[in-house]
């Protein structure tokens, strides 16, 4: 089956469509709780930001430090080794965009009014009106504000999702037959080359997991990401020995696949790039 990328506001029956599709059609359920426990077997700092992300979104002073990039770094490598497996449906913050342009990856956002999700929160949790609708209003700020601060984008960009399902007009079952329906047609664009721009994707993703999250290395700026027959990596680092060490890590989780390293120096303007084999 194709990969499902679920967008959602708290409370709109997202969950509910996520499980029986999980059920209905034998794939594997990824929730957020699910990534952020597989980033705390990192231990230390690591385990930290899973329990404070977990909990909330970053402050100004997060979003600029070191350790929290890196730990960004790690949930998305994390969300794309997921997608990897294929039968999957995953519904952690930012997976519509990590896999956009994916052929066989279905990217939806599934919405409410809002009386209608404080309704479904008050039932689900037992709790006052008046606290179902602080935590739905909580809920849609943080994860709004986690997703324009990692990718630069608007919750509910049009880009991130290829079919909106508005579940205070649309029946569960009406929903989940089209879900089924796509997911059907998706699959059968998971062609060799489809697979193999994924792959690259997780690659890249790994490659600046590994890169972010060590604590030798202070590198301010630093994109990863496919380009021609391997991998780009972009950044600006201390000192020569700094890069060479970073050449050493990429080495060790790329493999085979050629990355063009274009590291630049504090104060040189530019460096020739070289490739890492």
């Amino acid at each position: 089956m194709a990969i499902l990328a679920i967008s959602y506001e708290f409370g709109s029956g997202a969950e509910e469509i996520g499980r029986a599709v999980e059920q209905q059609l034998g794939c594997e359920y990824i929730a957020l709780g699910r990534v952020l426990d597989e980033a705390k077997k990192a231990g230390g700092t690591w385990e930290r930001f899973s329990r404070e992300y977990g909990e909330g979104c970053p402050n100004i002073w997060e979003r600029y430090d070191w350790s929290f990039m890196g730990f960004m770094a790690l949930v998305q490598s994390i969300i794309l080794s997921h997608a990897l497996r294929d039968n999957v449906v995953i519904m952690a913050r930012g997976a519509n965009y990590l896999l956009q342009g994916i052929p066989h990856a279905l990217r939806i956002r599934v919405v409410a009014p809002l009386e209608k999700r404080i309704e479904r929160v008050m039932s689900k949790e037992d709790i006052s009106r008046d606290t179902a609708k602080l935590l739905v209003r909580q809920a849609d700020w943080e994860i709004a504000s986690v997703v324009r601060q990692l990718y630069g984008k608007k919750w509910d960009d049009p880009e991130a999702y290829e079919i909106k399902f508005d579940t205070g007009e649309r029946a569960m079952g009406e929903i989940l037959e089209i879900v089924r329906n796509l997911l059907a047609a998706k699959d059968r664009l998971k062609t060799p080359e489809a697979q193999r721009q994924l792959e690259m994707r997780a690659l890249a993703a790994r490659i600046k997991a590994a890169v972010a999250t060590n604590p030798e290395f202070l590198i301010p700026t630093l994109e990863v990401e496919p380009g021609g027959d391997g991998i780009l990596l972009r950044g600006v680092a201390r000192s020569i020995r700094e890069h060479k060490a970073i050449d050493r890590e990429v080495k060790a989780v790329s493999g085979s696949v050629p990355v063009t390293c274009e590291i630049h120096y504090r104060g040189i303007k530019s460096v020739k790039p070289h490739r890492i084999r």
